[in-house]
């Protein structure tokens, strides 16, 4: 038996020296490529995050120009009515303020000489 044993042990030597410097190989790619794996997915789920916000600020917007398009011409409308109302106002308080300011004397104040 150990005659039989013996050459199947020596044609496979070199196969297991070569298998075991594979793995070797491979777990040592491995190990040195995982932080750049890493950094990748980090790099991906940046990308995404930013996209889903540019995503959300043009709704953003475009929610806001559809609210200012459909109660813009209202809202101009209405300022201008109080703007005229106010208008009115301002000139009623200029004609009270000369009012008051043509009855009241000046004081006199008379400087010191020192």
């Amino acid at each position: 038996m150990s005659f039989v044993a013996e050459p199947l042990l020596t044609q496979l030597t070199p196969l297991i020296y070569k298998s075991s410097v594979g793995l070797v190989f491979t777990g040592l790619l491995g190990a040195l490529m995982w932080p750049f794996r890493k950094a990748r997915s980090e790099w991906t789920a940046l990308k995404d995050s930013v996209a889903a916000t540019r995503e959300e600020l043009v709704q953003q917007r475009e929610n806001h120009l559809t609210h200012i398009e459909m109660y813009g011409k209202q809202q101009t409308e209405l300022l201008t009515k109080a703007c005229e109302a106010l208008d009115g106002v301002r000139l009623d308080l200029k004609e009270q303020t000369g009012y008051l300011r043509a009855s009241i004397t000046p004081v006199r104040r008379t400087l010191r000489k020192k």
